[in-house]
């Protein structure tokens, strides 16, 4: 089970156009795949269909639009990872399958994972 939500994008769709929202804001989103390449990007627009930022490459474990500076992008980082760490690269063969773009939100020192359920199994007495 992921521990962040993803963007749930629909790779045989490419190029798919949709609105997510993130922390209550709607932005568009739409993705392409270079098949040359074996890469994919996304366009970024607001909810009025503004364009934000276009063309920004999926790479594994870096987050989108990190060197813009723009109020009206995500506060929410959004970065393509593996939860499990074993895909290095994010191509069509990794694309949500095991790389996802995911929120990252979590608390990096991680008080915000919930614990483990503590199952008890009766008194031995």
């Amino acid at each position: 089970m992921a521990l962040r939500d993803y963007v749930p994008v629909d790779v045989a769709s490419v190029p798919e156009t949709f609105e997510y929202d993130i922390e209550g804001e709607t932005f568009e989103f739409t993705f392409y795949y270079n098949d040359e390449g074996d890469y994919f990007t996304v366009d970024i627009a607001d909810e009025n269909g503004e364009l934000l930022c276009r063309g920004e490459k999926l790479v594994i474990n870096r987050e989108l639009w990190a060197n813009i500076y723009d109020d009206r992008l995500p506060a929410t980082p959004l970065v393509p990872m593996d939860e499990s760490g074993v895909s290095t690269y994010c191509g069509i063969d990794e694309f949500m399958k095991t790389v996802f773009l995911y929120e990252d939100d979590v608390d990096p020192d991680g008080t915000d994972i919930p614990a483990p359920i503590v199952v008890d199994e009766g008194d031995d007495d």
